[in-house]
């Protein structure tokens, strides 16, 4: 799509139109594509025919059309409800921003018209399920993606899976895959659970005792339940943790607490700006000259625009994805001419939601929710772009039974300020080991029952 196209809509138009789309002819429900200069298509799922030509039958595939004609373009409408403003608005914007460069890619690459709208869920579950369904009844839309916050896409998710709507979250509590998962939900982004498991034995290999210090909603609460739970396998003890409002503005008591306890390693599951704030506070008071230093999702937006000698602090982090990697370049110079921000794990999750959803409606010549679902659910990832920012592994899959996107997991350290780079994109961080997702990622959890 271009910017002179009637469906694109800009970065700049989103953040503005926040949900006001420029959208297609097809509905929730429809299955199939316009016909070409056939007659008109039969059949309950036939498309239309164009004007004049044969007469021709619609098939069950959707696309009617004579003899002459030519099946028409799949349209499909993709919703993006995520953060455009508050804590978590960079990885919003992000997000919003891969999906965007993703539908870009798929009308160059098959025979599909992609419809974009996003809007702004304020961080706010209620919010949140109010917009998406907005831009289902209002913008028609099929299938949808983002959240951002742990609590806005089990909301968003529970609601997509009541009106059949295939929703791809961008959390990562475990209670995504787990008690709370929804038989239309999955989930693109690695779980607390993927990613703690290449930081937790270098995190015990580092100090014997860890103070963690985590955010106060679903998703913290999970990553200290993963955290715990490895590094004590590992063989390291918990000595104190504590429960941080988020967002929160002032980590001063919470750090005092972890100075005058006898840990030597600081666990901060802290989320979205949060690890900006805290790093920044753990750098004034001096505290990465005795404690070993851990991040949970690492995520290097939070760190742009602000000291590089906080980002160098950092120790070891479990991180989604990095521009680091030395994968798909090209991807990574496309992402720095759409988006704002630079090429971060944001990009890659909206870009891969985007790109799997479509492909599967593809694949099933049809917007039904039903049929998308059928073809996810249990998919190896065959589409090289999405492949290569993994570096191409051996598999990519969404797994029958929770609907988690398997794939690599990555640990990474703060580079020093001196080795840093910010051109063409920013580097911060160097990564230091990765691992499958089939390694990562624990047994599907009893706790998820579709149906």
């Amino acid at each position: 799509m271009s910017p002179d196209d009637g469906r694109y809509i800009g970065r700049r138009n989103v953040i503005k139109g926040l949900g006001v789309g420029l959208i297609g002819t097809s509905l929730a429900g429809c299955t199939g594509g316009d016909g070409g200069d056939g007659g008109d298509g039969g059949g309950d799922d036939g498309g239309d025919g164009g004007d004049g030509g044969d007469s021709g039958d619609g098939g069950d595939d959707g696309n009617g059309g004579g003899t002459t004609g030519t099946p028409g373009p799949l349209e499909i409408v993709v919703a993006c409800p995520t953060s455009l403003s508050g804590p978590f608005a960079p990885y919003g914007e992000a997000s919003r921003d891969g999906g965007m460069l993703a539908s870009q890619h798929l009308e160059e690459d098959l025979n599909v018209k992609v419809d974009f709208v996003s809007a702004d869920t304020e961080v706010n579950p209620s919010t949140a399920v109010e917009r998406l369904e907005r831009m289902v009844v209002e913008d028609g839309a099929h299938v949808a993606y983002g959240g951002v916050s742990s609590a806005v896409g089990l909301a968003t998710g529970a609601w997509a899976t009541d009106n059949q709507v295939p929703y791809a979250a961008h959390g990562t509590s475990d209670d995504i895959t787990g008690g709370q998962c929804t038989e239309y939900m999955f989930s693109t982004y690695m779980s607390n659970s993927m990613q703690v498991r290449p930081v937790a034995p270098r995190m015990a290999d580092m100090e014997d005792r860890w103070f963690i210090l985590y955010s106060d909603y679903t998703w913290g609460h999970t990553a200290n339940t993963a955290f715990t739970n490895h590094l004590e396998d590992n063989g390291a003890t918990i000595v104190g943790r504590e429960a941080v409002p988020f967002p929160s503005q002032d980590y001063t008591q919470y750090l005092n607490t972890v100075a005058d306890s006898d840990a030597t390693g600081l666990a901060l599951l802290v989320a979205g700006l949060d690890q900006r704030t805290s790093t920044a506070q753990v750098l004034d008071l001096g505290m990465h000259e005795d404690f070993s230093i851990v991040l949970h999702q690492n995520e290097d937006a939070g760190f742009h625009g602000i000291s590089k000698e906080q980002a160098s602090i950092i120790d070891l982090s479990s991180q989604g994805w990095s521009p680091g990697l030395d994968v798909a370049e090209d991807w990574k110079l496309e992402v720095t001419e759409i988006s704002d921000h630079d090429p971060q794990v944001r990009h890659v999750i909206g870009y891969e939601s985007t790109d799997q959803l479509v492909r599967a409606a593809v694949r099933a010549d049809s917007t039904r929710g039903s049929d998308i679902i059928e073809e996810l659910d249990g998919h190896e990832v065959e589409n090289d772009r999405t492949l290569a920012l993994h570096g191409d592994p051996d598999t990519m899959y969404w797994r029958e039974g929770d609907h988690q996107l398997i794939q690599p997991v990555y640990a990474t350290r703060g580079l020093s300020v001196e080795d840093m780079t910010d051109d063409p994109y920013r580097v911060w961080f160097e990564v230091i080991d990765s691992m499958s997702g089939d390694e990562a990622s624990p047994e599907p959890s009893p706790d998820c029952q579709f149906g």
